[in-house]
């Protein structure tokens, strides 16, 4: 017991390792090699700017990239809590009731498979310029994985189970709290991290289609000026937001999951 004991720290360590150092590294190395291969290749900067070209922009143009980075995280969380807020219920709904699973569903899919990129300029034509068509088109975007994984979830459940449960005795608020849900995490988590990432993109289009301020905002006001430094800084700054975000879901998965934790 003693050596499984000091075992465990060392696995622990081990894992540290390999998520965080061993990914560092690789980036690092491929930075490294940006840096020094665009200048042995002769790659002007105007068209390939170096990392420390963009890099430096966080701290020359530290301002105007916390704003716009701002307004963005705050038009992707919010349209991403709207569409969890409707596709969850709605998805146990779908899933606790056949016919509204054959009558809903084939609209769902219909709307689904139109491309959002063309109705973003009919959002800006219905709630104008600024945060409404934005947080619609995101709220739009994010709104079917999460559907579609919910449905899954609360349907992953065995309906033998419930008869199981009931006959001990447990209430349908028990049987549903204690065994539905905990079933349908799962499911639910892996549909908003897809719907995360098209939470990012769904915004960045509507700031691309029509928005004055944002970091789609910001890349386009860039572009005007040929300042591709401050262009890749938007669009490493893009990345960091969807990271960010995507790792605090992934907290929140650990902490609402944490059977899953000791299971691992």
């Amino acid at each position: 017991m003693a050596t499984m004991a000091r075992q465990v720290p060392k696995m622990g360590v081990t894992l540290a390792s390999d998520r965080v150092i061993y990914p560092l590294i690789v980036l690092l190395l491929f930075f490294a090699a940006w840096q020094y291969g665009t200048g042995l290749f002769g790659i002007p900067n105007y068209l390939l700017p170096t990392p420390s070209d963009f890099l430096g922009k966080f701290v020359s143009d530290w301002a105007a990239l916390s704003y716009h980075f701002a307004s963005t995280a705050y038009v992707v969380l919010l349209g991403f809590l709207i569409a969890t807020s409707i596709s969850i219920p709605l998805g146990l709904a779908i899933a606790s009731y056949p016919s509204l699973r054959r009558n809903a569903m084939p609209l769902f899919v219909f709307f689904e498979i139109i491309p959002k990129t063309i109705t973003a300029p009919l959002l800006i034509v219905w709630f104008g310029f600024g945060f409404s068509p934005r947080i619609a088109l995101t709220a739009v975007m994010t709104f079917f994985p999460i559907l579609v994984n919910s449905i899954a979830g609360f349907s992953s459940i065995n309906p033998r189970l419930g008869l199981i449960t009931r006959s001990m005795g447990a209430t349908p608020w028990q049987t549903f709290r204690l065994m539905r849900v905990p079933a349908a995490l799962p499911h639910i988590f892996s549909g908003m991290k897809i719907g995360m990432v098209y939470a990012v993109a769904g915004c960045m289009t509507a700031e691309f289609v029509g928005a004055n301020e944002g970091l789609a905002y910001l890349i386009l006001s860039a572009s005007s000026f040929m300042d591709t430094a401050l262009m890749f800084a938007g669009i490493v700054a893009t990345a960091l937001l969807g990271m960010l975000l995507t790792g605090a879901l992934l907290a929140l998965e650990k902490w609402m999951m944490p059977w899953r934790n000791e299971r691992s």
